[in-house]
This record gives C-alpha cells, structure tokens and sequence, in this order.
C-alpha cells in the first residue's frame, strides 16, 4: 500500500477479534504502507472480547509517517488498540511500530491495556478482565505526542499508554520508544499505570533529543493536563519505572517526569542518563509514595545539571513512608539563588530520604535543613528524622595530560658542522619540504619526503654561449736599471721584458642558465 487514510463520521476499524472461547489465539493485523492516517475514530485494533485466549499482535510499517488524532461524534478518538476486554482472560497483543514521523494530537492514542470492570449498556455488571496487557514497542525518527481527550469509550486519558484497568487483575505491559527526536507537549502523555490488582510497567526511552513541555488546553471536564512521562499505580501493588537514556533532556513550563503510588504500595524509580539536563520554569523531576517505598531518583549528567526558575527535583514521602533517595552524578550543577528551584529528598512522619551528589561544583544552591524561598538542597522531615546529604567533589588534577620534557638538553654545537669553509662568494641555502638530521652525523633517511616546489622558469635563459677570455694580467719584475724620458721624469727600466703567459680557457664567464 502507498498511502492509507481511514476517515469517516463514524469510527472505521481495522480489527482482529477473538470472541468467547477457550485457549483461542488471534490472528496477526498487519499494517504495512508509506503514509498511514487514522482520523475521526478510526481504529487499528486486536482484542480479546470474551472467554480464555491470547491477543494478536498489531504490526504497522509506515516508512514516511503514521498520523493520529481526532474522534467521532461519540466521542470514541482515533487509536492504534491492543487489549483484554472486560470479562475476559488471557494475554493481550503486543503492538509494534515502525515509522519515520509519528504524530499524536487531538485526542489520538496508541493504547495497551488490560480493561477493567464496567456496567453495559443493558446496565449489567462485567467483572474486570484478568491477564496481561502487552507491551508496545515504538521505533520512529521523530515522535509528537500533543493534545490529550478523554476518550468516551474507555474514560480514561489518550496518549501513548500501557494501562491495568480499574478492577482488572493482572499485569500491565511495557512501553519501549526509540527515536531521534521525542516531542510531548501541550499535555501530551506518555504513561504506565495500574488502577488494579497488579503492578505496571515501565517506561523505556531511548532518544537524542527529549523535550517535554507546556500544559494541555480545558479538557471535557474543565481541568487541564501538565505534559508527561509517568509510571504511577494507585493500588498495593507496585508501579513501573521510568528509564530515560538521551544526549539531551529538557523538561520545561509545569511539565514534568514522575514515579509515584498514591495507594500503598512502591514506587519505581526515576532513571536519566544524558550529556545534558535542563529544567525550566516550574519543571518537576518528581517521586510520590503514600504508604509503599522506593521512588528513587538517579541522575547522571556527564556535562551540565540546570535548573531555572522555580524548577525542581524532588522526592516526596506522605504518611509514615520513607522519602526516596536522589543521585545525581553530575559535571556541575547550576541554578540561581534567587529563583526557588530545589533539590529536596522529604517525608512527613518518616524519614526524610538521603541525597548524595557527585560533582565538578554546585552553583546557586545553598544546603539547608528545611526549604526557603531561594534555591536549595534539602533532606527533610517534618514530623520523622531528616535524612542527609553528601557531596562528593571531583578533583581534576592539574598535571593531567601534561608531557614530561627530557631531562637532557641537546648541546647546540653538536648540530652544526664544521667542515665547510667560508670563502667570498659562499654561501648554503636549505630548501624543500623535507627536513634534515638532527646532528650532522646522521645520514639523511631515504624515506624523507623532499622536492624542490620553487618556480624557476623566469630564470631560464636561451642563446648562443660564447666563451670569454679573461684579460692577460701585468706582470711586475724587479728594475735593473734607470734613465731619464723625453719629459725629464727618471723611469725605472728592465733589460728585457718577461714571457708573456697565455692564461687557460675557463667557464667563469659563461652565463648561467
């Protein structure tokens, strides 16, 4: 298929469906096109509706994009769907997709979930499904997740979600998002959770760039959504992790990563490894437990740790629970004294957890036992003990990456020769590309790269040569004798005059070409 749009005023599926049976597994959807819309409600789906059995996989393949958003007049938003309805018993479906640019916006989701329990349109009781949901794997250059709804079907919020319905037993599925570029803004949600008796799973990141931001416009009910990556349960079981690998995450206006049980059980933990983590502007990096443990904070920041305007880092503990611990290893942490943005580990009747930094330096914070209007590092309780903090500093030592010079220093006179004696008109000219031994007595090595790069064309000169013989000298002989000339002057005078030498020919004044 080239390019695939499913519209229409009512919702328009494509779907695999296993009815009431025992021990049944669906078949496999399979999606495979260039550009995929999913409009008005339009739906890709495997379900389990009834009886034992096990959720086929939802497969899609969009090479250049897969395009999510809007509902139909009931209410029911377009949705990629992987799940055990209520009643039912199994597995639910694994989905799986692979896309260039995927985007969700107005009320579009990408769903795995185990339903939980429901009164019908006849307004008879159907019990929770009991099993577990599926995981969803999602591979994509580019990922936009905006503009949540509350769906009319399920009443629960869209986004990208793995969920354990209220009144489901079982376990909730795992979501693993690879990409470029991640994108949640405008309230968009990207969660694990369990409303039932099971825990949920975890979030799975691994992307260059990560980038949460903003709140959602009014929902149906009057309230608004901050943007999030969550893993939360409400129930004695446990809740997922969040694990975060990017090159850059900027978290920024009242959006925010969290782990948290509000009911009694544990929370996961928050894990972020990245070259760079900026907060901004009411930014949460935040654990909650009401009765349960763990929610625990673990951040490594290979270059820079920010925090600006009222941004946090925070693990809170209510009632007796104990208030999680926060790591971060970082090359240095940076905020502004000014402008109230913390890192604090606190609980209300336990003990507060314990924070323990690695770190070049801490700019703009301040360690203090309780929080103030300026920005700080806490570990408190209110009611219970505090916990404590620890700073350990990297010391960067100075002689790193210095060379030792050689302790003997090369006599100069062994690097120039005498042998060559200096005349008029001598000279030496060292010249080319290459280079020569270190002291005369080396023999230059014949791997030694040299031409000679001059242009001397202008000194190329054409003609006839003729040789040119040089003027017969004066010979001086001693005087024998003397007489006076014709002007009266006395000359000194020999007997006779000397051979006349007839000099060599020689090339000295040939011109040079």
């Amino acid at each position: 298929m080239g390019y695939e749009t499913l519209l229409g005023s009512s919702a328009t599926t494509i779907a695999n469906l296993l009815l009431s049976g025992s021990n049944n597994q669906s078949g496999q959807v399979t999606v495979d096109a260039q550009r995929i819309h999913l409009f008005n409600g339009s739906r890709i789906s495997s379900s389990v509706l009834g009886g034992n059995g096990t959720g086929g996989e939802v497969s899609i393949r969009a090479t250049d994009s897969l395009d999510i958003q809007g509902a139909n007049p009931v209410g029911i938003f377009s949705a990629v769907l992987a799940s055990l309805e209520s009643g039912t018993t199994g597995q639910g479906g694994n989905i799986s997709i692979d896309t260039g640019n995927l985007i969700l916006s107005n009320g579009g989701g990408i769903t795995s979930e185990v339903v939980g329990s429901q009164v019908n349109f006849l307004g008879l009781f159907i019990p929770g499904a009991n099993g577990t949901a599926g995981d969803i794997e999602i591979r994509a250059k580019d990922i936009q997740v905006s503009e949540p709804m509350i769906d009319g079907y399920s009443q629960t919020i869209t986004g990208i979600k793995a969920s354990l319905g209220n009144g489901s037993v079982g376990n909730g599925g795992n979501l693993n998002l690879t990409a470029d570029n991640l994108r949640v803004f405008n309230g968009g949600q990207i969660t694990s959770s369990s409303l039932g008796q099971g825990s949920a799973g975890s979030v799975n990141l691994q992307v260059k760039n990560l980038d949460v931001q903003g709140t959602s416009q009014n929902l149906i009910n009057g309230s608004s959504l901050k943007s999030a990556i969550a893993a939360s349960s409400t129930t004695s079981f446990a809740a997922g992790s969040v694990n975060i690998t990017s090159d850059a995450v900027r978290v920024r206006d009242n959006a925010e990563i969290t782990v948290s049980n509000t009911g009694s059980g544990d929370a996961g933990n928050l894990n972020i490894t990245a070259n760079n983590i900026f907060l901004d502007n009411g930014a949460n990096l935040r654990s909650e437990v009401n009765g349960g443990g763990q929610g625990d904070i673990h951040l490594n920041a290979n270059d820079v740790l920010l925090l600006r305007h009222g941004s946090n880092i925070i693990t809170n503990a209510l009632g007796t629970s104990t208030g999680g611990n926060i790591n971060i290893n970082a090359g240095s942490i940076v905020a502004v004294p000014k402008e109230n943005s913390d890192i604090s580990a606190n609980a209300v009747l336990g003990s507060g957890g314990n924070i323990q930094i690695t770190t070049g330096g801490i700019f703009g914070l301040q360690f203090q036992d309780q929080l103030t209007p300026n920005s700080d590092i806490t570990a408190s309780s209110q009611f219970g003990l505090s916990g404590t903090v620890q700073v350990n500093t990297i010391v960067v030592n100075p002689n790193s990456g210095l060379i030792e010079l050689p302790a003997n220093v090369t006599d100069p006179s062994q690097k120039i020769a005498s042998g060559c004696s200096a005349n008029t008109g001598s000279s030496f000219v060292a010249t080319g590309r290459g280079g020569v031994p270190q002291n005369p007595t080396q023999e230059v090595r014949s791997d030694r790269p040299w031409s000679d790069t001059r242009d001397i064309s202008t000194y190329h000169k054409t003609g006839n040569v003729t040789a040119q013989i040089p003027t017969t000298p004066q010979v001086l002989v001693q005087a024998t004798s003397w007489h006076r000339n014709a002007f009266g002057k006395i000359e000194l005078v020999t007997d006779k005059s000397p051979n006349q030498v007839q000099p060599s020919l020689t090339c000295a004044g040939l011109p040079k070409s």
